[in-house]
């Protein structure tokens, strides 16, 4: 180790709270009984005797294909935990009884799913009975409101394509731009687990967020690009399970929620499946083309070939692949330009099989949107008490975004190309002590690489100026395009997260389920922004560093090693009629030896306190001028508490307590400090390594009735306060601003849904739920005080842009399937579904402008409410069965059936004098000009006297399909 190294070292052990941080660590090593994120459901229930009622031990229980399986106890009860998520048949048998067999058990993940089993004698004339099963829909020992979309459901969403998909019709979740933000909460503030594994990305802003507008992250905020995980193809999605309160303390760096997505694993048939779908048939649409496959089964090498071969392998391997490519122009398509030259892409992937794959290939030709996706993972059961896997998965995108850049339509080659690649590589190991007893391992590695450029050049390909002026960009026909120079910037990214986990949790007594455990992360973050790559550099740093030295007129860049982790211990005491869950979390962050770099630290010295950079500080110069510099490590504990109680089997209250904490993205720690001493950069802003975590504390109180069998009700009220949120403090330098972050906002969520849900039976289910949120704040987003910094600082707290108060979201589905004897209307129908959803939304709101408004009305900010949303969605699918194998079914599914124009807000446009969005002839409040004119322009949008169509969301869209299903 370096001198530097062993300085920081030293000094971490100077610093009281470091001495825990270095205590955690050696327990984080020690530690054998540690637990992680839940991937895995739990079944448990009762075996009785049909004739008499009376209790039966000994009972085999195996939930056939799972590997899974134990034995009744004394009372006949059994508990099996560990269990995949999907749906299987329960094999239950005893010797002198006829053995059952309940068929579409579902186990969802970290839910206890119950089934009670009659058993009737052999001395009773009855064959072997199979039974349909069916999962209760509620649990009334559940602590929370989580909500779940198991496959069944999924299957019949219309225009399926992710996951996405399936959250905008869960309660509580609010779409804004391309973001989901749950419970008021803001839209990173969610924690995105894929098989119980963390695929959030930590970088923050993305490859934009070096860049000198602030704008632009405002964009990359409402359109999705800064927190997204892994993109997974919806054929491979087994369930999708939201927790918006109530977590448990294995439940780390989320403020919001978690989203857990659980993935198919293979079965012990073969089955798989093929589909395409595109809204081109007629020649219209959004030249939109969507492909996806899967297959799934035992792997063949070590079921057939070895044993053809006289090979025995223990136990058994299994196998699931799935891949979806889909390619759309959007309605607002600008594929018209003289210069359209689409890229011809070859998708490149990382991580240890990414390597393998790219020997394959895949090439395409760009359109406005573009993502293909790729999921596998092999697993192999020892038969015993073991089960190892392995998982890969990959998310490549690339994207010309319209929105935002309307003016760019017919100017393809000039417009903002971003490009992203996602890999996560995943091997986990569980060994299974007993049924209610498991130890469970895994290490990751999430790769996250993305670029922002213009059509998709290098900086030294950009056009430029040559003399340093005050124009670096010159529009000299005055058409409303810059000509010369490059308006936008340059940027690339590369961030790698290692996680690592181990689990333990059992059933140590009657009345106490024990989860304890700890996780490790350790994030390699590496970027390069550059401001105008052409005009001339006047970087004031002697090393250049990052990639093309020597270009842009402003240069940000990050190469940072932070790591983090937690540790928590949980019980669930479940006494005769209350069950309590009491846990206890504790985190850990360590900024990592890069912000001692004398480098780091002479930059942001010579920023924040307007210091002449090339006068070196010394590190003890620093410590003592910086607080950060005695607190680079930050740890912090979490209580949580849960509470229900059944007041019966069909009815229960419960009661959630907690404290979440989240860390601030990366960017907002480490942007890098730079200013250039002969001009102002204009919207240049710097990280703050003193930053605390955000702090949210949430209460939760809900009741749950199953009113019939098939139908059941839940009313829940919740609130939340958010405290130390990251956001800019202005520093007024000498003849300069500077914005650095720092905690000091607040925010405050409070509402209540009502969810009703009716189960499958008689072919009919739906959910039906309504949310009622007040999301306020001081500032929807840390960068206010750059765009409107008048309106930073308010005196009390505003509704939030994306506070949509009144949310309604419904779901219908009809299914009939393949072979079933149904008449409809008197009409025979089988292997036919259809479904429909709604959305309907309150409007967003918005600041109304005031001509006559005094100095006190400047602080009165989004007291309007802009238009409602709603949208139908509708989906029909009729199939053919043949050699009952083989299943071929065709599609239909129409988005936005009633065509309505939805107002996005997020996207501009919109006049605050009249609520509506901009036509030719209003008064416009941003202008000189009193009326809004024909052919005027907004910034870079160029407006006729029509309504610029990014105002709103997409119109209505027909696509038909046809998948091919086989087993």
């Amino acid at each position: 180790m370096n001198s530097t190294g062993h300085k920081g070292g030293f000094l971490m052990l100077r610093n009281s709270s470091t001495v825990s941080f270095v205590s955690s660590i050696l327990v984080v090593l020690l530690a054998t009984t540690i637990v992680f994120a839940g991937t895995t459901g739990n079944l448990s229930g009762k075996v009785t005797d049909v004739s008499n009622g009376d209790v039966l031990p000994g009972v085999n229980i195996l939930i056939v294909g799972s590997g899974r399986g134990g034995v009744t106890n004394t009372k006949g009860e059994f508990l099996i935990n560990g269990v995949a998520p999907g749906k299987y048949i329960l094999r239950v048998s005893s010797v002198g009884y006829k053995p059952v067999e309940v068929k579409n058990v579902v186990i969802e993940v970290d839910e206890t799913t119950v089934y009670n089993v009659k058993l009737a004698s052999t001395d009773i004339e009855m064959e072997g009975v199979t039974v349909e099963g069916r999962r209760p829909l509620i649990d009334v020992k559940k602590t929370a409101s989580d909500q779940t979309f198991n496959r069944d459901k999924i299957d019949q969403l219309p225009n399926l394509k992710g996951v996405n998909d399936v959250l905008t019709l869960q309660a509580g979740v609010v779409k804004f731009g391309g973001q989901l933000f749950l419970r008021g909460g803001r839209a990173n503030e969610t924690q995105i687990l894929i098989d119980g594994v963390v695929a959030n990305d930590v970088g923050g802003g993305g490859a934009a967020a070096g860049t000198s507008n602030a704008n632009e992250l405002l964009q990359q905020l409402y359109l999705g690009n800064a927190t997204t995980g892994a993109g997974i193809s919806a054929d491979a999605i087994s369930s999708v399970s939201t927790s918006t309160s109530g977590l448990d303390a294995e439940y780390g760096n989320a403020q919001s929620g978690v989203v857990n997505i659980s993935t198919k694993t293979g079965a012990e048939k073969y089955s798989g499946s093929a589909q395409f779908r595109t809204d081109g048939i007629g020649g219209g649409g959004f030249n939109d083309r969507y492909y996806a496959g899967n297959i799934g089964g035992p792997e063949p090498i070590t079921a057939y070939l070895l044993p053809a071969l006289g090979v025995e392998m223990p136990g058994k391997i299994s196998f699931f692949m799935s891949g979806s490519f889909n390619q759309s122009d959007g309605p607002f398509s600008f594929s018209t330009s003289n210069f359209y030259n689409p890229v011809k892409r070859k998708v490149r992937f990382s991580g240890f099989f990414g390597n393998i794959l790219n020997n394959l290939g895949f090439t395409y030709s760009d359109r406005q949107n573009n993502e293909f996706s790729y999921n596998a993972k092999l697993t192999w059961n020892s038969g015993t008490n073991d089960q190892v896997s392995y998982s890969y998965r990959a998310n490549a995108t690339s994207s010309r975004p319209l929105t935002g850049a309307y003016a760019y339509r017919d100017r393809y080659d000039s417009s903002a190309s971003s490009v992203g690649l996602q890999t996560q590589d995943v091997a986990q190991w569980k060994h299974f002590f007993s049924t209610n007893t498991e130890l469970r391992t895994y290490i990751s590695r999430l790769e996250i690489q993305k670029s922002n450029t213009i059509g998709n050049l290098t900086p030294d390909q950009y056009s430029g100026v040559t003399n340093f002026s005050n124009t670096y960009y010159r529009d000299p026909n005055n058409d409303g395009f810059y000509d010369i120079g490059s308006a936008q910037g340059w940027s690339r990214s590369n961030t790698v997260v290692w996680n690592a986990k181990s689990a333990f949790e059992s059933q140590i007594h009657a009345i106490h389920f024990l989860k304890t455990g700890a996780e490790f992360y350790y994030e390699q973050i590496q970027s390069t922004n550059i401001s105008f790559p052409l005009a001339p550099e006047r970087y004031i740093d002697s090393v250049r560093r990052g990639e093309y030295p020597g270009y842009g007129l402003g240069r940000w860049v990050s190469n940072n090693t932070p790591s983090r982790g937690g540790m928590w211990v949980q019980d669930n005491i479940d006494f005769p009629g209350i069950n309590i869950k009491v846990g206890l979390r504790y985190d850990f962050f360590y900024l990592g030896k890069q912000v001692f770099d004398p480098g780091f630290v002479n930059r942001y010295e010579g920023v924040i306190n307007d210091t002449d950079p090339s006068t070196p500080f010394s590190k003890a110069e620093w410590l003592d001028k910086n607080s950060f510099g005695k607190a680079f490590t930050s740890d912090n504990f979490s209580p949580r508490l849960a509470i229900s109680y059944p007041i019966s089997e069909r009815a229960s209250f419960y009661f959630n307590y907690g404290h979440y904490l989240q860390y601030p993205d990366r960017d907002q720690y480490f942007h890098d400090a730079f200013y250039d001493s002969s001009r102002s950069i204009g919207g240049n802003y710097v990280g703050n390594p003193a930053l605390k975590p955000q702090r949210t504390v949430q209460y939760e109180a809900g009741f749950k009735q199953l009113i019939f069998e098939d139908l059941s009700l839940q009313i829940t009220g919740f609130y939340k306060d958010i405290f130390d949120y990251a956001a800019f403090q202005r520093l007024q330098l000498s003849g300069r601003t500077v914005d650095r972050y720092v905690n000091l906002d607040y925010a405050s969520t409070r509402g209540f849904e009502i969810i009703i849900e009716k189960g499958l039976s008689d072919h009919y289910s739906g959910t039906v739920n309504y949310t009622f949120q007040l999301a306020k704040g001081r500032a929807s987003d840390p960068f206010v005080v750059q765009v409107t910094p008048q309106l930073f600082g308010l005196p009390r707290e505003t509704r939030l842009d994306y506070d949509q108060q009144h949310t309604i979201n419904l779901f219908f589905g009809y299914r009939v399937k393949p072979g079933e004897d149904y008449e409809l209307f008197g009409i025979p129908i089988d292997n036919f579904s259809a479904s429909i959803t709604y959305t309907l939304g309150s409007g967003f709101p918005y600041t109304p402008f005031n001509v006559g408004r005094s100095l006190a009305d400047v602080y009165l900010k989004n007291t309007g409410d802009g238009p409602y949303t709603s949208q139908v969605n509708l989906n029909v699918a009729k199939g053919f069965e043949f050699f009952r194998t083989l299943n071929v079914m065709f599609t239909l599914d129409v988005t936005n059936l009633l065509n309505r124009r939805n107002v996005n807000l997020s996207a501009g446009g919109f006049n605050s004098v009249t609520g509506a969005p901009y036509l030719y002839g209003d008064f416009d409040p941003q202008s000189p000009r009193l009326i809004y004119p024909w052919g005027a322009t907004k910034g870079s949008q160029a407006f006729d006297a029509r309504v610029p169509p990014f105002i709103f969301g997409y119109p209505r869209q027909i696509t038909l399909g046809m998948k091919v299903t086989w087993n």
